[in-house]
């Protein structure tokens, strides 16, 4: 008896997360914003951004953030060196804009201690976050700090756009799922997490988080929403990031990301608790399940295989076999053809979440990593 339940719970929560949810999101009532105009007063903003490494970039994001649309009296930018060994600190210490400090700290520690050690420097009233290899859009900013004219709004995240020669196809479909899921959460409650690309909180709001955060973006997130305050989505604020240069240094920086998804269940329990609001629904279903997918995969997979020779179960054990074979297939396949890329990247997503999972579990993941090759 215990096959079926295996079988219909697993498949029925992958059903529900992948498929379900996002419907259902269309169909639940939105919240009424006030209006949101871009020409109240602007607040002044602390940029934090933590590099390593980053030599070949960080002289172009440096003039990209000083290019935005904002009042100059009102920016301060923060540039953490995390350890770096290349030239990272020289090309900062070039900027000769006063508006740019450099904190060049000599043994690396990870980017989550970079920016805690950074915000007691902050002066802003906002704190504004982002990467050494993200580009933003002359207005992002002014965009993300038009929402703060509202109290309730303890942050707001904007759009990161991928561009590179594989745009629209693995990484592609995934994250215009992803952009739907967050542009309706937010209209719902709160979008879950933040992305560290581009994202705004009060300083007022500042979590702590333990230097050892793996998904610093998310974490922080979510506990600003702990505390009361939503975090908007808002898809006007752009920014612009180059898609990693293959599927193997995506699966890297997932692994990573699945150690800290499991990581981050532990440090956000109380968003798990359903007396928090709407956006505990949304953890459950948007993150929750799809963090537990491997397992479900996997459940659903060895459950097909007991369940065997009844007719609808050797039905669903073709299907599974199938979609493996698609995703085998999509690692050979070298034209991006989405029957192939789609299976192989949801595979990959999946089996980094395993992995990641076995490497929180063991403490093999680090809060300094590697970045991925760009």
């Amino acid at each position: 008896m215990i096959w079926p339940i295996l079988f219909w719970v697993s498949a029925g929560a992958l059903l529900y997360g992948y498929a379900l949810y996002p419907l259902l999101l269309a169909l639940v009532p939105r919240r009424r914003e006030p209006p949101c105009s871009d020409n109240s007063e602007c607040p002044s903003v602390s940029i934090l951004l933590s590099a390593y490494n980053e030599e070949k970039h960080i002289a172009a994001r440096l003039a990209n953030i000083l290019a935005q649309d904002y009042p100059k009296a009102k920016l301060q930018v923060l540039v953490g060196s995390d350890g770096s060994t290349d030239a990272t600190d020289s090309r900062v210490r070039d900027c000769a804009d006063p508006r740019v400090c450099l904190f060049d700290f000599l043994e690396r520690s990870g980017k989550p201690s970079v920016l805690k050690r950074l915000v007691p420097h902050a002066t802003g009233e906002l704190l504004a976050f982002t990467d050494a290899n993200t580009q933003w859009q002359p207005d992002a900013l002014k965009k993300l700090v038009r929402h703060f004219a509202d109290a309730r709004v303890g942050g707001v995240c904007g759009r990161l756009l991928f561009h590179g020669k594989d745009v629209g196809t693995d990484e592609g479909p995934y994250w215009k799922l992803e952009t739907y899921l967050k542009t309706r959460e937010s209209a719902l409650d709160s979008c879950l997490g933040a992305n560290g690309a581009i994202y705004a909180i009060r300083r007022s709001a500042w979590p702590e988080i333990p230097d050892n955060t793996f998904v610093d973006d998310f974490v922080i997130g979510m506990r600003v929403r702990e505390q009361g305050l939503r975090l908007l989505y808002d898809t006007e604020a752009v920014a612009t990031e180059e898609l990693p240069v293959s599927v193997g240094h995506e699966m890297t920086r997932r692994i990573r990301i699945g150690a800290g998804d499991f990581q981050a269940l532990a440090l956000c329990w109380r968003s798990l608790l359903p007396w928090r609001g709407r956006y505990t629904w949304s953890f459950w279903s948007h993150k929750v399940l799809r963090w537990c997918g491997p397992f479900f995969m996997i459940g659903a997979l060895v459950a097909n295989y007991f369940l065997l020779p009844r007719p609808f179960f050797l039905l669903t054990m073709i299907l599974q076999l199938l979609f493996y074979a698609l995703a085998a297939a999509g690692v050979l396949v070298k034209r991006k053809i989405v029957l192939f890329s789609a299976p192989h990247y949801f595979a990959v997503i999946n089996l980094a979440l395993l992995f990641g999972f076995f490497r929180y579990l063991t403490g093999t993941q680090r809060a300094a990593w590697q970045r991925t090759a760009r």
